[in-house]
């Protein structure tokens, strides 16, 4: 094995001489930032100094990756090892882990690497623009890096299904499920604006036109006149009874008289939730540790970091899925892959309008990676 020290300003200079005397074969041993003393200690430049070594052997070739991605080809999160032929996958790696540290430098200093194709960058803009979290970027990215280093004829197209099965992985223990009929009591809460009221009449008429279920509503909204009236109307055509109350005790009196429905649903009133104290009021009014699945209503035009705040406010209650509604008037639904990946906590429907029932999606963890690609592209 030949073995090399090189010194130079950037990085990027750095990996430049390495590819020139040893080629791309070379593998990176170590680097590290060092400081060069001028004039008696009293100027110092800054520089690199890389140690690159290059096998006398060939390297055996690298597998290449196909068009459609097999599992075969995934990288092992766990063992943290790259499909290759021979005993070499720690050399691999460890230039892997120099090309990463390389890519930073590049991004600090606003610039490219030359063996990069236009679209992987694109991709890696994409991405940091989304409403990920830092951790998910940064691992999306190093993705990115780890199946081009593998096989640096992808296309971004190829590129892309990857990704689609990277941000799949990562909800494939969150459950995803629209049978939200399984008990008695089905509780919307959220705050403000979020469409509450509509998506509760859409939810109701699918029980009824497509569970072939008897629903009944009880609102605790006494707060707007014009919500109240709306579940009215909605309520009139599908023929289901309707229960206003004020106080816990008219909440039990509703429970019982509509004790002989399938499936009651809950309207609750939609306040300021971002303060901690409203939600201890609606606390007082529905006991929500009874049959009932309780389901947080968020709309995709929020910012994430309120949406994380209610999310927190509301998390006490004891919160079945999200359920995210007016797709239709964003272009950025990465906040909705977000939430359900950092609280590993599953959506059972998505809205895109107010057509009732019509604007209404199942959520799937399908749908909503593919939501995400969508931003991505």
């Amino acid at each position: 094995m030949k073995v090399k020290k090189y010194k130079a300003s950037t990085m990027q200079e750095a990996m430049n001489l390495v590819r020139l005397e040893l080629g791309d074969q070379a593998v990176i041993l170590n680097s590290k930032a060092v400081k060069t003393s001028k004039f008696f200690g009293l100027m110092t430049k800054k520089s690199v100094e890389v140690i690159a070594a290059i096998d006398e052997e060939p390297v055996n070739k690298i597998v290449k990756v196909k068009a459609d991605l097999p599992k075969e080809y995934k990288i092992d999160k766990e063992k943290n090892t790259l499909p290759v032929d021979s005993g070499n996958s720690n050399e691999i790696m460890a230039s892997l882990q120099e090309m990463k540290r390389m890519m930073r430098g590049f991004a600090t200093e606003n610039k490219r690497d030359p063996q990069l194709p236009d679209f992987f960058y694109e991709l890696e803009g994409k991405i940091k623009s989304t409403d990920l979290s830092g951790e998910m970027i940064e691992e999306a990215i190093e993705e990115l890096y780890k199946i081009w280093f593998v096989n640096k004829d992808l296309s971004k197209t190829q590129m892309i299904k990857f990704l689609q099965s990277f941000f799949l992985d990562e909800v494939k223990n969150v459950n995803f499920n629209q049978n939200m009929y399984k008990k008695k009591f089905i509780s919307l809460v959220g705050p403000t604006g979020v469409g509450k009221t509509t998506t509760l009449a859409k939810l109701a008429a699918n029980a009824v036109l497509k569970q072939g279920k008897s629903v009944g509503f009880i609102t605790t909204d006494t707060y707007r006149i014009a919500a109240i009236d709306q579940l009215k109307t909605y309520a009139s055509i599908l023929d289901a009874p309707i229960e206003v109350c004020y106080n816990a005790a008219d909440f039990q009196e509703a429970k019982n008289k509509l004790a002989h429905l399938d499936v009651i649903f809950i309207d609750t009133a939609g306040r300021n939730f971002l303060n901690k104290e409203f939600v201890s009021d609606l606390k007082a009014v529905i006991n929500f540790e009874e049959e009932m699945d309780t389901f947080l209503v968020l709309s995709l035009t929020s910012k994430l970091k309120d949406m994380k705040i209610i999310t927190e406010q509301f998390w006490e209650v004891g919160i079945q899925q999200f359920l995210f509604t007016k797709k239709d008037e964003t272009t950025s639904v990465s906040s909705m892959y977000s939430l359900i990946h950092h609280y590993q906590k599953g959506a059972s429907y998505l809205t895109n309008g107010q057509s009732v029932p019509e604007d209404l999606i199942a959520a799937t963890k399908e749908t909503v990676v593919d939501y995400l690609i969508e931003e991505i592209k």
